[in-house]
């Protein structure tokens, strides 16, 4: 037997071998594969084998300590569970022998999940569900969970949306307190608006021009000709008159932060007595109002700008389709509004007005190109018909530069006071912008390339950029490159856009940051000083705002799969396809088919023969003496390899 000092010399040196490994703690984060890293707040990351990844989920915090791998390299292995932040979850109901799973819908959660018998909830294999992590894989076992719901089968009718509502954390109802205090405020509405000083604009010919089906209008047009240029005036719905900070309404809207527009349903920010009703600027109806008074020159700059309460009554309710039909010379008679005289004077005024607009924003800014988009024809099942091209007319046109207008000239007004609300867009993201100035001083002849990183050295750089007739796209690989656009209270340039300072102000009843901009411009407008936004509300509004685009687009994705699957199936669609690729990374590319529209991916990896250069962003194929390159906006034929629709997952050959 050990004596006691040997037995406290072996405690030292255990402890002394202990204290001589490093430890720290950090964030998991999971991959595409069984393998995963934990990031560190200091910015260390370290390798997670599939062993130990399979105690921990995605998102978990973990104490680890690291060790060394037979071959030198450095690999953390997990000491203990701080915290999780996986909990709900939806995927589909797999049976596989007396085993019952769920694999996830989640972009790096890519095991199969058991549920115990008890909790199953009678779900069918093949089924969607909706389930919650019941039990952590740490220390020991594996990960299960409760389904505590059946969403459908892959079949049912908006089980896409659905499904997608419930993996984002959307709501698609609204509470019987929220709804009450809707119904309240119906009663004292004009009473509302008429606290705040207003001019009565009702005897203005104002139009709206939206979608024919949209009820919830948020802005009104008028525009008259006049000596070297134009009067236009823009009318934005008021909800701020009524919707107070703080309220079980305004609550809601902050949590939702924007209205949702999928392809079978809507769910709006604010209920739709409110938003399709009382704040709507539906034809024939007194409605309160911020109405933005702008003079246009004849060469498209604005020279003036003011913006008042007031009272507005639209006096026309058009549809894309109908404006575009007349400035063609095609008006339609079939139509719920006709086109009066006084109508068909303002649409003509607009027109030129927006056309001043924009061809300064392209001489002086910088403006995107138009890309083709198709639109989603349901049939009687929820599922895709057909896929119909759409091209952007001069009708979008005249209601996006008066929109931008407005917001521009409502960031410079912000800009003067003490605090405000804006959408910042930084350019090129910063780990990309070193091989950014190596190309653009190699390719597009930039002397000083970290000028790209100022709003007029940035503009220069697209320009160039657009201009370049060289073999490379210039242009689509710095626009793969660039940061996203973010909320910011300080008025910092909107480099996409070449603005020194942009917000959106347009659209209050479907979006929580212009009605919030409302607010800050009613409170400037009376003497008052807008109070600095915290930093995390604005994240929180950002988060909420993205996990809307991803919920409707991942349901896009999924009807488009189910479209192709049911396309290649009937032998509608054979053979090889032309497409354009979109997006490139280092495994593979994305096509976009040229007949509908429907994307799909090409991998490279795990593949010699392919070598990717980050700085061109090209894929390279080599083979002997054979080399073939593949690069942005290139056009391909591709082969259909595999749809999963469920998956969103559609696979492509080149052919």
């Amino acid at each position: 037997m050990l004596n006691q000092d040997a037995l406290a010399q072996l405690k030292t040196l255990k402890k002394d071998i202990h204290d001589s490994i490093p430890r720290h703690q950090g964030k998991v984060r999971g991959t595409s594969g069984r393998f995963g890293f934990v990031n560190t707040d200091d910015g260390q990351q370290f390798f997670l084998s599939p062993d130990e990844m399979d105690k921990v989920l995605p998102g978990d915090t973990i104490d680890f300590r690291v060790e060394d791998t037979k071959d030198g390299k450095k690999q953390a292995i997990v000491e203990k569970l701080i915290k999780t932040e996986q909990d709900f979850f939806v995927g589909q109901y797999i049976v596989k022998g007396k085993g019952h799973f769920v694999s996830p819908d989640h972009p790096t959660l890519n095991r199969w999940i058991f549920i115990p018998p008890a909790k199953r909830n009678n779900a069918k294999d093949g089924q969607l569900v909706n389930c919650k992590v019941s039990k952590h894989p740490y220390p020991h076992g594996k990960a299960q969970a409760d389904i505590i719901e059946v969403l459908g089968d892959a079949a049912d009718r908006q089980i896409e949306s659905n499904m997608m509502i419930r993996k984002w954390g959307l709501s698609n109802s609204f509470s019987e307190h929220c709804q009450n205090e809707a119904s309240a405020l119906l009663s004292v509405m004009e009473e509302a608006a008429s606290t705040e000083e207003r001019a009565d604009q009702t005897a203005t010919e104002w139009l709206t021009i939206d979608s024919a089906g949209s009820r919830d209008l948020d802005d009104a047009l008028f525009c008259a000709a006049k000596d070297g240029g134009w009067n236009l005036q823009v009318a934005i719905a008021d909800p701020s008159c009524a919707i107070k900070p703080g309220s079980e309404i305004d609550q809601e809207a902050a949590r939702r932060a924007t209205s949702s527009y999928f392809a079978d349903q809507m769910l709006p920010m604010m209920p739709s007595e409110l938003s399709e009703g009382a704040f709507s600027l539906l034809p024939g109806q007194k409605r309160p109002a911020m109405v933005c008074n702008l003079a246009i020159t004849e060469q498209g700059e604005i020279e003036n700008f003011s913006v008042e309460n007031a009272f507005i009554e639209s006096k026309a309710k058009l549809s894309y389709v109908q404006v575009q039909g007349f400035f063609d010379g095609e008006e339609k008679s079939d139509v719920e509004t006709p086109l009066t005289d006084s109508l068909k004077e303002t649409l003509t005024a607009l027109n030129a007005c927006a056309g001043a607009l924009l061809a300064r924003r392209k001489e002086q800014h910088l403006v995107l190109d138009d890309k083709p988009e198709f639109r989603m024809q349901l049939n009687e099942q929820g599922k895709i018909d057909q896929l119909v091209p759409v091209q952007r007319t001069q009708a979008h046109r005249l209601v996006e530069e008066c929109m931008v207008a407005v917001n521009r000239s409502i960031a410079g007004f912000l800009a003067q006071q003490e605090n405000g609300l804006y959408i910042q867009h930084a350019g090129i993201r910063t780990e990309r912008l070193g091989e950014a100035r190596a190309l653009v001083k190699e390719r597009l002849g930039i002397e000083k390339p970290e000028d790209i990183s100022t709003l007029e050295g940035f503009i220069d750089m697209q320009k160039r950029a657009a201009a370049d007739e060289s073999e490379l796209p210039m242009s689509a690989i710095l626009a793969r490159q660039l940061e996203r656009s973010k909320y910011s209270t300080e008025a910092k340039p909107h480099m996409g856009m070449g603005l020194s300072c942009y917000t959106t102000f347009t659209s209050p009843i479907r979006k929580y940051n212009d009605l919030l901009v409302h607010r800050m411009v009613k409170a400037s407008l009376a003497g008052q000083t807008n109070e600095a936004l915290p930093a995390e509300q604005l994240e929180a509004m950002g988060e909420a705002q993205n996990n809307v685009r991803m919920a409707t687009w991942q349901t896009e994705q999924w009807l488009k799969a189910e479209w192709l699957e049911r396309q290649v199936k009937a032998e509608s669609i054979q053979g090889p396809q032309k497409g354009h690729i979109i997006q490139v990374n280092s495994a593979g590319f994305t096509v976009r088919l040229d007949d509908n529209g429907v994307e799909g991916l090409f991998e490279t990896r795990r593949n010699k023969d392919w070598k990717f250069d980050t700085k061109t962003m090209t894929h390279t194929f080599k083979k002997g003496e054979e080399e073939t390159t593949y690069r942005l906006d290139q056009a391909v034929e591709v082969v259909i390899d595999k749809v999963n629709p469920v998956s969103r997952e559609i696979k492509l050959t080149l052919a």
